[in-house]
């Protein structure tokens, strides 16, 4: 049997996966240590973000404003006010360019040749809404779904909504906490796209070993990995 043999939809994720996301958080998060430089090495200030982060996930959620309240909580840890500068950086990250991967539009194009593909990302709604129209792929999609976390109930309301069982979806994304691991917990099937940067509290703690599972360099790659080929 061919991988994902009986998949009829396709997911596909937006942030570093269609569009770079996670470079922009890295800069910022470099700017805010080097703003905290005369108190804390940068990699202390990177672990106890990190730390403030995991710790308010289930109050503040994904996305930058998240992110802003994260680090305003992270930099008051060491006495220091930052408030406007750290404003700043949060209204920089909600308004920068928006940077389609390459390959991207053709590879969700070819998809969309042999299947039904949806997009399902996760963070700010406001924030998502604005990189998808700002990408230009809005048209490839017959479905949108953004989500404030994606987890094995939110994939299963998704499922029910497109009326198709977990054997029949397939989710193309960078992450595997995301992307890979809630899926195929459902038993649906996953491909992993990595991206070279990925936000600490995305990063699995091993690799992936699954049957319904694969990893490749590309999303390029996936509409011929389900047979659809480039025509």
């Amino acid at each position: 049997m061919a991988f994902a043999d009986g998949v009829v939809v396709v997911g596909v994720d937006g942030d570093d996966t269609l569009w770079r996301c996670q470079d922009a958080f890295d800069d910022a998060e470099i700017e805010v240590a080097r703003l905290l430089a005369d108190v804390a090495p940068l990699e202390e200030v990177m672990d106890a973000l990190a730390r403030t982060e995991r710790a308010n996930l289930g109050t503040y959620g994904f996305g930058v404003k998240a992110w802003t309240l994260n680090v305003l909580e992270t930099v008051e840890q060491y006495g220091v006010s930052l408030v406007p500068q750290v404003l700043a950086l949060g209204k920089g990250l909600l308004t920068g360019p928006v940077e389609v991967l390459p390959g991207a539009r053709e590879a969700v194009e070819a998809l969309g040749r042999t299947h039904r593909v949806v997009l399902v990302t996760k963070g700010d709604l406001v924030d998502q809404q604005r990189k998808l129209r700002a990408s230009g792929l809005l048209d490839c999609f017959s479905h949108v779904e953004i989500v404030s976390d994606k987890t094995p109930a939110q994939y299963t309301e998704l499922l029910r909504f497109l009326d198709i069982t977990p054997a029949q979806f397939l989710m193309v994304g960078n992450s595997e906490v995301s992307d890979v691991h809630p899926v195929l917990e459902l038993g649906g099937w996953a491909v992993h796209v990595p991206y070279r940067t990925t936000w600490v509290l995305e990063r699995s703690a091993g690799p992936v070993v699954h049957d319904r599972h694969l990893a490749v360099a590309s999303l390029s790659e996936v509409p011929e990995l389900l047979g659809a080929g480039w025509l």
